[in-house]
């Protein structure tokens, strides 16, 4: 990558280079030299098995790195804006305004002592929404996101509602500014298969529909096969190998990739299998 711009001078949405990430200066990287980029309207799936360094390039992406690690080399940028020498406010801005995130396991997202409207609410007016009409505007995000009754979800408490549904009411409100760039880090990793439908149709259409990218992190094959259009497999901090989603799944290039697709199929074969015996068909 020698610039920010796609052919056309269209900004990337998120354009990352040569990243590193050090918990130590001396140690090992934890992410190594990792370098993408992600077009407006574009899914980018990220994959790779738990510890290979996903999670943590996306905590760079969004300056949410832990204590004591640091990004020691690499260039940052989201929506055509370098982020080096972002200030905690910087990255805050951006997070409200222009990224929303969507993580996994979305009871461990909400306050159990707070209703489903407090939590828009909140999100609301950081956002400078007009209070007046805050309970109509959450009404209408949870409609979207194919809630019949979103007046009365509005009134539960987490602890009221199921992982699916709670998962729904996340995206709801990660949606509510808009942003052109989405990061699902795991969305439906413990969602059951229909809630993971849901979700994932909703993600598909909303980026259809809004242009908007969304880099997707997932450790599951058949999450990135059914959203993203590219896709990248990290293995010890490093892309083994990226490319076109179909050319991946059908001519996989790397060993690593060979080996993890077979591992995929093999398990869903015998899923399949043991369906059809319990079935009797």
């Amino acid at each position: 990558m020698t610039n920010d711009t796609r052919a056309g001078g269209e900004a990337f949405a998120l354009e990352i280079e040569h990243l590193k990430i050090h918990a130590h200066p001396s140690g090992k990287p934890l992410v190594d030299g990792v370098s993408v980029t992600l077009g407006r309207g574009e899914i980018l799936a990220l994959v790779g098995e738990s510890g290979c360094g996903k999670t943590m390039t996306v905590s760079s992406v969004m300056g949410l790195l832990p204590a004591g690690v640091h990004k020691t080399a690499g260039r940052i940028n989201i929506m055509g804006e370098d982020t080096a020498g972002w200030s905690s406010e910087a990255y805050r801005r951006i997070r409200n305004e222009r990224v929303s995130i969507v993580m996994q396991n979305p009871m461990s997202a909400f306050d159990p002592v707070f209703t489903i409207f407090s939590h828009f609410s909140e999100t609301l007016v950081s956002h400078g929404y007009d209070g007046k009409n805050s309970r109509r505007t959450a009404a209408d995000a949870l409609r979207e996101l194919g809630f019949g009754d979103p007046s009365a979800i509005l009134d539960l408490y987490p602890f009221q509602m199921s992982g699916g549904m709670l998962q729904r009411v996340m995206l709801a409100i990660a949606l509510l500014s808009h942003p052109p760039l989405i990061i699902a880090d795991e969305a439906t990793t413990d969602l059951d298969l229909v809630s993971q439908k849901k979700i994932l149709t909703l993600l598909k259409d909303y980026s259809k529909k809004n242009d908007c990218a969304i880099l997707l992190i997932t450790h599951d094959f058949g999450v990135a096969a059914s959203l993203a259009q590219r896709i990248a497999l990290m293995k010890h901090g490093k892309i083994v190998e990226s490319g076109d989603v179909k050319d991946f799944f059908d001519n996989p290039k790397s060993d690593y990739a060979r080996i993890l697709l077979s591992s995929h199929r093999g398990l869903y074969t015998e899923r399949f299998r043991s369906i059809k015996e319990l079935l009797g068909v």
